[in-house]
């Protein structure tokens, strides 16, 4: 409940921010694949293969200097792909307001280049169903870091390109009644391109 409330309140501020004071909205619809990490070893079973295409959204404000908000959703369905058909559907979802470091190269309208960095924090939620009979959630508390490029090419349209480290804070004791995950921390890599249109 104290995340799904830290998480609202962000969206809130972000959508409530005074246009004087955020010059630039974006929004970034954007495809990706996720990548390395440890993503735990479900039924005892270690899962190689981690990279899985995802989807998502980005919804982000900045001013007329440096500093902006931003809000990133992300969802992956079968996160997890070798479970020996134990696991039968699980996908990860992301929620993460971040504040955003970004340098316009080239002024805030027309052709221009806008590098930027980033750090946030917010909800990490996973789900899982087992042979179709036993099904559990787990939201966890989690942090990102990451940066990339954002490219316009013109005063509304352009394309960015994101790299992302999502974690929990916690240590990962997240399983069923009888088999548990081995106890660790929930990570990967995201790496993403998206189309920016900017307001």
């Amino acid at each position: 409940m104290r995340i799904q409330r830290l998480v609202a309140a962000c969206a809130l501020a972000l959508a409530l921010a005074p246009s004087a004071a955020f010059a630039d909205t974006f929004i970034t619809p954007f495809l990706g694949v996720n990548f390395g990490g440890d993503v735990g070893r479900p039924l005892g079973v270690a899962l190689e293969d981690r990279n899985r295409m995802t989807w998502g959204v980005n919804v982000a404000s900045m001013g007329a200097g440096i500093f902006g908000m931003e809000l990133d959703f992300g969802y992956t369905s079968n996160f997890y792909t070798d479970t020996n058909s134990v696991v039968t559907e699980n996908n990860a979802m992301t929620l993460m307001p971040a504040l955003i470091i970004g340098i316009p190269v080239g002024g805030q309208q027309g052709v221009g280049l806008r590098p930027y960095v980033l750090a946030g924090a917010g909800l990490i939620r996973r789900d899982f169903e087992v042979t179709n009979i036993v099904s559990a959630s787990e939201n966890d508390f989690g942090y990102t870091l990451g940066g990339g490029v954002m490219g316009f090419l013109g005063d509304h349209f352009g394309i960015r390109g994101d790299l992302r480290y999502f974690r929990n804070f916690q240590v990962d004791e997240f399983g069923f009644d009888d088999v548990d995950f081995d106890q660790g921390t929930f990570n990967f890599g995201r790496a993403s391109v998206g189309a920016i249109f900017r307001f």
